[in-house]
């Protein structure tokens, strides 16, 4: 029989490793890849479109705009390579509407994880939920 202070480390221990997947669960439509349009060439707004689960292209009074805007969450969508200005929006974002800063960078290729990683230095540093999204055609031994 296990005592209590075992089982509520092993609790903590489950809770701690699904909080993130509950995190993107509730931020992001988990189908979005179904959701997107069929056509060649997808635009960034194409993924905004299809995954946001909240009020997109949210206008802050400085006329920016949020891509997504959750109960919780300032979300930028931004292609791989772009990580360092999506980054910079979404503190932004944030700062400007009391949410919590989030990226999700739009991976082409299994090389943007070199983009992703970088961008996952500064997200855990600065407290900015990080999601990668694969996009439509994901090349995973791209050789580009």
């Amino acid at each position: 029989m296990l005592k209590k202070p075992v089982v509520f480390l092993l609790f903590i221990i489950i809770l701690l490793v699904s909080i993130p997947v509950l995190c993107q669960i509730f931020v992001l439509n988990q189908n979005g890849n179904n959701l997107l349009p069929e056509k060649e060439k997808l635009r960034e707004s194409d993924y905004v479109n299809a995954y946001c689960k909240g009020t997109k292209e949210y206008v802050l009074p400085d006329k920016t705009r949020i891509d997504c805007l959750t109960e919780q969450y300032a979300c930028e969508f931004d292609w791989a390579k772009k990580w360092y200005e999506g980054f910079g929006q979404a503190l932004w974002y944030a700062h400007n509407s009391g949410k919590k800063p989030c990226l999700v960078l739009i991976l082409k290729t299994q090389k943007d994880y070199i983009y992703f990683d970088r961008a996952k230095i500064l997200c855990d540093k600065y407290n900015v939920h990080l999601i990668d999204i694969k996009s439509k055609n994901f090349q995973a031994n791209s050789i580009k």
